[in-house]
């Protein structure tokens, strides 16, 4: 199974609310990260995004889910400011999920 998540659909073409997007994270991605082969996280035609919006989305899930939830999450459209948001919500994810350990 394969969940796909168009975020520009979902939120528009500006990411900058961290409370909806960890609302977004716990009732539309973490029920699926056991369930699911891939995960794909779509930020084609988003042009800005802070972050709040991308630690509450991705560095929440990673944290909760651990390290091997990235084997099933995908990045697809990312422009280079939301590249760079995404790698370091990556890094703080797993920085947080160590912690835990």
């Amino acid at each position: 199974m394969k969940l796909e998540l168009n975020l520009a659909d979902e939120f528009g073409t500006g990411l900058a609310d961290g409370a909806l997007a960890a609302e977004f994270r716990q009732g539309r991605m973490d029920p699926y990260a056991g369930i699911c082969a891939e995960i794909v996280l779509n930020f084609t035609g988003v042009r800005n995004a802070n972050s709040s919006f991308v630690n509450a989305l991705v560095a929440g899930f990673v944290e909760q889910h651990g390290p091997q939830v990235l084997d099933r999450l995908v990045f697809r459209g990312c422009n280079p400011v939301v590249r760079v948001l995404v790698e370091s919500a990556i890094s703080l994810g797993l920085e947080k999920h160590e912690m835990m350990a």
